[in-house]
């Protein structure tokens, strides 16, 4: 049994990474963090008969593993769910996997980052100050300008609410349907111009999605509109040429039918 706890600071429910992630995804990125080793330690492989070193933030585990025994029971967590949330994490940079015939290592990218308290970080970056400091010959004091620089960004207020960042995830999803090795954006820049378009352009969450999604089903649109800054400035001309696109697909449709229905008639008169 594990013994042990972990620090686990509640800013990660704020990052990209978490808030791109289903309900099971989320549980998965947090079972990683828990069951990571916290030291150094070695895990040995029966297999080649040889010591592994695991570090920490990594561990050792399978596919089949975080299926059967971390989910037991769980019938909607399936391999392949298993699979596209270790591939989803390692694309947005969490996760690091190595995978042999004997076992698969996992590292979890920026470990500390998950584990140090504010104090710890205030700590750990003023050190870090002083020993630059020390290094040019300058004193290993904080430099006030950085401060107060930090404290403004920190008080900047958000104006993008829910609505703007979920359709931002939403625009990134479907463009990983098409690129699915494509780095995730500043999500917090697109949700705030997805803001601009619904409160300056008055355009609703249902017209941004629809023509998202139209974009990104399009041979030509899906290499070109991968940003709601691209998808902002060519809105009205985006629309109009799928408006075109759906009104020649019901007219083609309709002249089937009546061809179809011509055809029809003529064989009854055979």
């Amino acid at each position: 049994m594990m013994e042990g706890w972990i620090k686990l600071h509640r800013s990660i429910i704020e990052s990209d990474t978490y808030n791109c992630l289903s309900l099971h995804q989320k549980i998965i990125m947090i079972e990683l963090l828990l069951r990571a080793n916290h030291t150094d330690q070695f895990w040995f492989d029966k297999r080649r008969g040889e010591k592994v070193k695991v570090k920490r933030g990594q561990l050792i585990t399978s596919v089949q593993a975080i299926e059967n025994d971390w989910f037991s029971g769980d019938k909607e967590v399936t391999t392949k769910k298993v699979r596209t949330t270790l591939d989803k994490l390692k694309k947005l940079d969490f996760l690091a996997i190595e995978t042999t015939n004997s076992y698969t290592r996992l590292t979890i990218c920026k470990y500390n980052d998950y584990q140090l308290s504010d104090d710890e970080k205030g700590k750990q970056e003023g050190e870090q100050r002083a020993n630059e400091g020390q290094t040019e010959g300058k004193p290993g004091a904080t430099n006030k300008n950085v401060k107060n620089v930090k404290k403004k960004k920190t008080s900047q207020k958000i104006e993008f609410s829910e609505e703007h960042l979920q359709l931002a995830y939403y625009f990134f999803d479907r463009i990983l349907e098409n690129q699915p090795e494509r780095k995730p954006p500043n999500f917090n820049k697109w949700a705030n111009t997805i803001r601009l378009m619904m409160k300056l352009d008055k355009r609703t969450n249902e017209q941004i999605k629809w023509l998202m999604t139209w974009v990104q089903q399009h041979d030509f649109w899906m290499t070109n509109v991968l940003s709601p800054e691209k998808l902002r400035v060519q809105f009205d001309d985006l629309a109009i040429k799928a408006k075109k696109e759906r009104e020649k697909k019901r007219s083609t449709g309709t002249s089937k039918q009546e061809a179809t229905r011509r055809l029809l008639e003529e064989g009854e008169d055979l």
